[in-house]
């Protein structure tokens, strides 16, 4: 690499599902095993854990979230992928930051049971920001556990983020997006 110089890194991954009851968990790590440059380091690691016991999107669902240290999906896709590299080169280097991320859910029926209404509430908090997220979502019922995925949905996310820096100001957004599925 150019930029930091030449090394080599060692990542990992565990993922565990119970489909019958909707759970999935990932643990994933990432550390820098060795570089030319003798002091630069980088570790990471990321815990998930969701909870979807109806495929049809109706009832609770749940996800959860938490990460130490750099981005545990850096390396050989920062590489491959030139976005990466420009998220990468973007953010400082975050040893030793935390992120959680916590988003609950539930699906009702809507329009005579031929929708299904989805609100939702999210919670981001890291080292240095905390986001506060309202979700609303939109898409059509499928009682079949065989269906492929929704075909569209018209989703309206309002957030708001504050920052840890001293007279920063609170930014708020709601944004609006509609997918169609082919």
């Amino acid at each position: 690499d150019a930029e930091t110089g030449f090394g080599m890194e060692l990542g990992a991954g565990l993922s565990w599902s119970y489909p019958q009851q909707g759970i999935t968990a990932d643990l994933t790590g990432r550390t820098l095993l060795s570089h030319a440059e003798e002091h630069f380091q980088e570790q990471g690691l990321a815990l998930s854990f969701s909870w979807d016991p109806d495929p049809t999107d109706r009832g609770p669902s749940l996800s959860v979230s938490h990460s130490l240290g750099t981005a545990t999906d850096g390396g050989l896709d920062a590489l491959l992928n030139p976005v990466a590299i420009q998220v990468l080169d973007a953010e400082p280097q975050r040893n030793g930051a935390q992120h959680f991320e916590a988003t609950l859910a539930y699906g009702f029926p809507a329009f005579n049971n031929r929708l299904t209404l989805t609100p939702g509430l999210g919670l981001a908090l890291a080292s240095d920001s905390r986001n506060y997220t309202l979700l609303w979502a939109l898409s059509p019922y499928s009682p079949h556990q065989g269906q492929p995925a929704q075909p569209w949905q018209l989703s309206l996310e309002g957030e708001r983020q504050e920052t840890s820096s001293t007279g920063a100001a609170v930014d708020h957004s709601l944004g609006l997006r509609f997918s169609l599925l082919f």
